[in-house]
């Protein structure tokens, strides 16, 4: 048991170091770049220079019990920080997946209603070409009509598309609500599929809060208006990070119901071992769990 919790909590400080502390100590450090140049002299290199040879003299003027004490209050404050932007990663998720609650439901109908117009548009140019059998035509407007989204958009994201689409896709195929399966479709799948799950939303987590430090280098932008630059790069790989992971995960949150639900299915005893299963089998199987609600 030692080792194992020794093991934990080596792991556990790897993640904090990697994931938290090293950007925050880099936030901080532009932040002091700011302090020290301001708007006037934003690219004052001499200023800076001169800056930071004041400061590193008054901390080695100090005793070392004070040295100590002032980088505990550093990785105090790096670790505050941190963990505010790891709460602002999950509003940055909710931003990123539509679910922008009513505050913002007029701005969000109106997404969606512009982005069902645009699919309505190009799934209609798919089915007359497929009318008049032109082939090229065909999967040019389908492509275009399915990086919109697999199925009519239901959400005013890209990203909200794509778990929506899974949950549209596998009733219309199956007749499974998504919602009431999966805490069960869980305790059916292998462990390696669980790995593959778990790892696919690990990153998009992890894109989410890598976005998040764009939110803090945006408030040092007020002092410093370079860092408005570091924040719109580190927000734009976040979110293709964020479209990356989030499209790998519906992927394969599709293929755990094509490749599980019959399995589900017998462990209910709704299908027999050499039975196929088929789209009343998956409507027994929702009303079950949705404990015929």
């Amino acid at each position: 048991m030692t080792s194992f919790f020794g093991e934990l909590g080596k792991r556990l400080a790897e993640k904090w170091i990697s994931l938290l502390l090293l950007p925050s100590l880099l936030l901080v450090a532009v932040a002091g770049v700011a302090a020290a140049l301001g708007q006037s002299s934003a690219l004052d290199g001499r200023r800076l220079a001169t800056a930071v040879d004041t400061w590193f003299r008054a901390v080695g003027a100090l005793p070392v019990a004070s040295q100590v004490l002032l980088l505990g209050v550093l990785l105090l404050v790096c670790s505050g920080v941190g963990l505010i932007v790891r709460a602002l990663s999950g509003l940055i998720q909710r931003l990123w997946l539509g679910a922008w609650g009513r505050p913002a439901r007029l701005v969000s109908d109106r997404l969606v209603e512009r982005r069902r117009r645009r699919w309505d548009s190009a799934d209609a140019a798919a089915w007359t070409a497929d009318q008049e059998g032109d082939v090229e035509q065909l999967h040019r407007s389908a492509a275009r009509r399915n990086a919109i989204s697999l199925s009519r958009p239901s959400r005013s994201t890209w990203m909200g598309d794509q778990l929506a689409a899974v949950e549209a896709r596998v009733y219309h195929q199956y007749g499974a609500d998504l919602e009431s399966w999966w805490p069960r479709l869980w305790l059916v799948v292998d462990d390696s599929t669980r790995s593959e799950l778990r790892a696919a939303r690990s990153v998009f987590d992890a894109a989410a809060l890598h976005a998040g430090w764009a939110v803090g280098y945006l408030v040092v932008a007020a002092f410093w208006w370079p860092s408005a630059v570091i924040a719109a790069g580190v927000w734009t790989t976040g979110w293709l990070r964020g479209r990356a992971a989030v499209q790998t995960y519906a992927t394969l949150i599709e293929s755990a119901v094509d490749v599980n639900k019959s399995a589900l299915a017998r462990r209910l005893e709704l299908l027999e071992d050499e039975e196929r299963f088929g789209t009343a089998v998956g409507h027994r199987v929702t009303d079950i769990f949705r404990k015929a609600t």
